[in-house]
């Protein structure tokens, strides 16, 4: 096979769109037809595709994708890869904890942050939870799970710096009330905003405050965890 690295600029820029659209055409037919979620596992399954063929994200290489397909997430994917692969912080073996928690077929709860920083709630059952590498985390986990009303299985990455929350069963709460704060209200409009800044792991401290029930698993951020 042809080293990505040794092809020329249009045969890569062909080769990542492939991958991409490849990724996307898992859940639907366009990218912004996409639910926050399926976009999340669209942008960590590219991830992995760059990984797996050892793809060297390069500044020239960007500034391509950003001319070739500048109304595509692509270059902004490939950023972040950049920065998860330069980020230096000490790996933990937490995550490996959870195998023994998170069992095949359990109906769960996922609290987690979505691609823009803010709280989202999934029920879903699990399919499968193995901790492997990703980038240079020796112990990502990951979990595999079919959400309920999908027929496709979404893989979350969660890396040692994340904040997750699973619920035992399916937990019905209003993550939208928890995580905005009504700034006017009459008749005709409500506007709201965001309580907190994007990523703020005080989202995830309100959301568990306002439940009466233990959680199954928490990932804090930061080499924080806590299981119960």
């Amino acid at each position: 096979m042809t080293n990505f690295n040794q092809m020329d600029m249009e045969y890569k820029l062909d080769y990542l769109s492939d991958l991409l659209v490849e990724q996307i055409f898992q859940f639907g037919d366009t990218y912004d037809s996409l639910s926050d979620a399926e976009k999340g596992s669209v942008k960590l399954g590219f991830h992995l595709d760059l990984a797996d063929n050892n793809v060297d994200v390069t500044s020239e290489l960007i500034e391509a994708v950003k001319e070739e397909f500048s109304s595509s997430p692509m270059a902004d994917m490939l950023i972040e890869y950049i920065e998860i692969n330069n980020t230096t912080e000490e790996v933990t073996t937490s995550h490996k904890e959870a195998l023994s928690i998170l069992t095949v077929g359990s109906k769960v709860t996922i609290v987690k942050f979505s691609e823009f920083g803010f709280p989202q709630m999934i029920h879903t059952v699990i399919e499968s939870v193995k901790a492997d590498k990703y980038a240079q985390y020796d112990d990502a986990l990951y979990i595999s799970h079919k959400p309920k009303r999908k027929r496709s299985v979404w893989t979350d990455i969660i890396l040692p710096y994340q904040d997750v929350t699973v619920f035992n069963g399916w937990i019905d709460f209003d993550v939208d009330s928890l995580s905005t704060v009504t700034v006017k209200s009459d008749q005709f409009v409500t506007v709201k905003q965001s309580k907190y800044t994007s990523f703020d792991p005080r989202y995830m401290d309100d959301i568990k405050s306002s439940l009466s029930i233990t959680p199954l698993l928490t990932i804090k951020s930061r080499k924080e965890t806590v299981t119960c």
